[in-house]
């Protein structure tokens, strides 16, 4: 059969549950293609290649879009539709309206595997475990234990077939699932969803990951490396030794990836820095410990964070760390005060987003209780992330101010003092502005392209 995935957008990382399930459909036979609608012309394609199957892979933001594309893609050609991916695991219960034959929900690659075996003997698929169809929904099975088992990743679909395949700086990832549970993140309902099906943490042996890296860093360039997992590292164990030195020989690109501030040490960073460690991303998102605590659910130790940033400059490691502005609970001088953590800390480059409340999340369900959004109106989307605070418990000039610390909290935190606190005396009284914004984006874009991701020039 010919299989069709479709995203809704490309953006700077392919979508590696694409690459797992083609090898999954190349493994039992099939021709896999590849489409993004706001790049390609998906009718078209539909047309030419007539395929059997479409495969949507669908974030919240895309749904919209990607359910209208399949009503059009059905007046031109008869297919099996299915979707995955966050909208179909976090949201099933818009599958009714989506116009999808099925929905596939959390882990794929096997459900995937059973489905098209299916289809491809035009018999029934109603059954099959992870499942949601006209005739209801089937339970998850068992998480993949042995990550290794699965076929290797064809990254080839994706890269080749995009610009993707010119830019400098590709994405990988070692493991699979959080150990931790923030009241801000879907990972709470991927626990609940998989409850007695296995370990939610899992991980490639090294030899397998390495082996996926040299074969991109072989067809594509590649000058730097970004490691997408939610927590690539926890301690300098057996697995971190192997990775260092495997990768330091064989791969020997500088590359990114996502560490917890409170469990870092100096074997780990040892390790890290050897492999080649450029740089890591962190979240701290409060400086109170309260709402880190009690509103955010971040199970974060209480450790001296400063000392714990300074320390991985110490290794010569760049640091990104993220602080979630307009918190619930939190005050102006929380948000103010991660402009002195950062200089304390001696942080690379300070990140902000906004918080927002997404459904199906703890933090959510908190800001509902309490009022301080209507679920009604509320929409609760990521580009809400760059924007004001939508939260009632905080007045306009609140979500100014703690707004122009989004766009000019990291340039702050780089000028000596007396002119840091002039600065912030003027992003308490003067609006947020364009000529803010600029500065956030030329500030923002010099600090990814050099410090937190080692790239030469931006394909």
């Amino acid at each position: 059969m010919k299989i069709l995935f479709v995203i809704h957008q490309l953006g700077f990382a392919d979508h590696i549950s694409i690459s797992h399930l083609s090898a999954i459909a190349k493994q039992s036979g099939h021709s896999t293609y590849f489409c993004v609608l706001d790049d390609g012309d998906f009718l078209g394609m539909v047309g030419r290649i007539k395929p059997e199957v479409i495969a949507y892979s669908v974030n919240i933001l895309g749904h919209e879009k990607t359910v209208e594309a399949n009503r059009q893609a059905q007046k031109i050609h008869k297919f099996v539709s299915i979707m995955g991916g966050p909208q179909a695991t976090f949201s099933p219960e818009t599958f009714a309206d989506s116009g999808m034959d099925a929905y596939c929900v959390g882990e794929g690659e096997y459900a995937f595997r059973d489905f098209l075996e299916r289809v491809s003997e035009n018999e029934p698929y109603h059954a099959i475990a992870n499942l949601i169809t006209e005739k209801g929904a089937n339970p998850v099975r068992p998480l993949i234990r042995n990550l290794d088992e699965l076929p290797a990743a064809d990254r080839d679909l994706v890269l080749s077939n995009s610009y993707l395949k010119d830019t400098p700086k590709k994405t990988f990832y070692a493991t699979r699932g959080c150990p931790f549970k923030c009241a801000y993140c879907c990972n709470n309902y991927y626990h609940q969803l998989y409850k007695g099906k296995g370990p939610i943490v899992r991980r490639f042996s090294v030899e397998r990951i390495i082996r996926e890296i040299e074969d991109v860093k072989s067809k594509y360039r590649m000058e730097f490396v970004k490691f997408g997992d939610d927590l690539f590292a926890t301690k300098a164990n057996q697995w971190l030794q192997e990775f260092a030195e495997a990768y330091s020989k064989r791969i020997a690109v500088p590359f990114n990836c996502y560490l917890r501030l409170d469990i870092v040490d100096d074997d780990l960073l040892t390790l890290l820095r050897k492999a080649g460690c450029f740089s890591v991303h962190l979240s701290l998102d409060s400086t109170s410990q309260h709402v880190r605590q009690d509103v955010l659910r971040r199970q974060m130790r209480n450790i001296d964070v400063a000392e714990n940033l300074r320390k991985i400059r110490k290794h010569g490691i760049n640091t990104w760390v993220n602080y979630m502005l307009a918190t619930p609970e939190s005050t102006m001088q929380d948000d103010l005060d991660t402009i002195s953590v950062s200089k304390k800390g001696k942080v690379t480059y300070p990140h902000y987003t906004t918080a927002v409340p997404t459904k199906g999340t703890e933090l959510y369900d908190y800001c509902v209780e309490r009022n301080l959004i209507d679920p009604s109106t509320y929409q609760g989307d990521m580009t809400g992330c760059s924007e004001k605070s939508a939260l009632s418990c905080f007045d306009e000039h609140d979500k100014n101010v703690r707004h122009n610390i989004y766009s000019l909290g990291a340039v702050i935190a780089k000028l000596p003092n007396p002119l840091d606190k002039v600065a912030v005396w003027i992003i308490k009284i003067v609006p947020p502005n364009r000529f803010f914004t600029k500065i956030r984006s030329r500030v923002y874009n010099y600090y990814i392209r050099h410090k937190i991701f080692k790239l030469s020039k931006v394909g």
